[in-house]
């Protein structure tokens, strides 16, 4: 009568809600743990903020190449009174390292002899010019190789949140099968007492009638005891699990939930297909994994810095340029245009600086080379170790299967002969403890099949596809 109501309650609340069935009753997917972890996650929130920081840095890279601004004034009074202003804006430009000038200066009054350079017409002087690298600095300055690695940086950041993405993944789902396993394990808990307890009336009956030995029925009593406490163990694993779960599963404001019973799913049978192959999935795995993909990065960014430091041993030579014009009343020797343009040479005689910078640079990329080559090795070893592992477990899980198929039959040839008086409660009781045995090891090994799969996506990478980014 209590399940009939209970049915009709949920009949009701599914037409309260126009047909659609209630939240609880959908089974708890594994995709929904891993959207949770996506979207609320904490510590996934901690590696975002690490790619944010990537892209200010990558923003304060840039503004080596902003326009500059500069003006000055200037009044001196004394022997020689005068009045000066001057301004200029500089415009570095990434292409062959030119920088590009303009500006305007005046000055009026009376100089010295020694300051003559600083008088202008009665409309000021305007000036443009430029200034081109022709060794050092041509392919790649410090303005140039800071850019380039800032950019490089975000995308390590990004990668370095692929990890972290791939890690709470792999844990979350590996905390989701434990979970459903615990809710299957005490499904055979609950049946096996439930066994046990419907046995004993008809025992009563049968010791009544003088049928059966009191014995038969004190053995059952002392099972229904065993497969209690049996029972609440299995409770307490459901709800630790549940717990565990919890830090992965979370509503939308990021509190932790835990997953209610009623939302256990079966435990799915192993795909239909061939495994998969290993040299494919290894292939995969270097191209995708995360950890790789960060290393050749920062390869990328210590090439940039061994470029810059190879650049610094170079002599500077730079072609400059500059066109002016003076205009307004004043000395008739200041009007009109004038054009300069030159050459700056340096070179430090040794350059122990710069070589040394050089060899430092070589030795980081030399490091980061057998840094990834050690990453790669790693990687293989992990995706051979995941299939390895998922064979054992295919393998592990037709046994069980086989067995528990072959226990149950023996259970039932053996409540048959307890039936007709050939068999005792006691080797009843062993045969239902064996079989709930195989149930409970079929149970696991159905969970680690799914845990195997999920470290075969994780070693490939492929586990941070199965969630789009937001």
């Amino acid at each position: 009568m209590i399940g009939r109501l209970a049915r009709m309650a949920q009949i009701g609340l599914c037409l309260t809600l126009g047909g659609a069935p209630a939240l609880a009753q959908t089974p708890l997917g594994a995709d929904e743990v891993l959207v949770s972890v996506e979207q609320s996650l904490p510590l996934l929130e901690r590696a975002r903020r690490d790619v944010d920081l990537a892209r200010g840095e990558a923003v304060e890279a840039r503004g080596a190449f902003d326009l500059k601004v500069k003006a000055e004034g200037l009044a001196v009074r004394g022997f020689y009174d005068n009045d000066r202003v001057k301004s200029v804006l500089e415009q570095p430009l990434a292409p062959l390292g030119l920088n590009v000038f303009g500006g305007y200066r005046a000055g009026r009054g009376v100089f010295g002899p020694y300051d003559g350079k600083a008088a202008t017409l009665s409309d000021g002087k305007w000036t443009a010019g430029a200034e081109l690298p022709l060794l050092r600095d041509r392919a790649i300055d410090t303005r140039r190789a800071g850019r380039q690695v800032a950019d490089l940086g975000v995308e390590v950041a990004t990668r370095g949140l692929d990890k972290a993405r791939l890690t709470f993944f792999k844990d979350a789902l590996a905390a989701y099968w434990n979970w459903v396993a615990a809710g299957r394990q005490l499904a055979v808990a609950r049946d096996l007492l439930r066994l046990a307890e419907a046995r004993d009336q008809q025992l009563a009956d049968a010791v009544a009638l003088g049928q059966t030995a009191p014995v038969e029925r004190i053995d059952n009593q002392r099972a229904i005891l065993q497969r209690r406490s049996a029972l609440a163990t299995a409770e307490r694993l459901l709800q630790l699990s549940a717990i565990d779960l919890s830090l992965y599963y979370r509503a939308a404001d990021g509190s932790p939930v835990r997953a209610p019973a009623d939302r256990l799913p079966s435990l799915p049978p192993p795909p239909a297909g061939s495994e998969p192959d290993e040299s494919e999935e290894i292939q995969s795995a270097l191209a995708r994994r995360p950890e790789l993909q960060a290393l050749r990065l920062k390869r990328e960014q210590q090439q940039a810095e061994l470029r810059l430091a190879e650049n610094s041993v170079l002599p500077t030579l730079n072609l400059f340029s500059e066109v002016s014009s003076d205009s307004g009343t004043g000395a008739p020797n200041r009007a009109g245009s004038s054009f300069e343009a030159g050459v700056v040479f340096e070179l430090p005689v040794q350059r122990r600086k710069a070589t040394g910078k050089s060899l430092q640079a070589q030795a980081k990329l030399s490091g980061l080379d057998q840094d990834l080559r050690w990453a790669e090795d790693q990687v293989r070893a992990d995706v051979q170790d995941a299939i390895s592992a998922l064979r054992a477990a295919r393998a592990v899980l037709d046994v069980v299967t086989e067995e528990l198929r072959v226990a149950r039959e023996l259970e039932g040839l053996e409540r048959d002969r307890f039936q007709l008086g050939d068999s005792t409660q006691f080797l009843v009781n062993l045969r239902e403890l064996t079989t709930a045995d195989a149930a409970l090891r079929e149970v696991k090994a159905l969970a680690d099949y799914q845990k195997a799969l999920v470290s075969v996506e994780s070693a490939t990478g492929q586990l941070v596809d199965r969630v789009p980014q937001p």
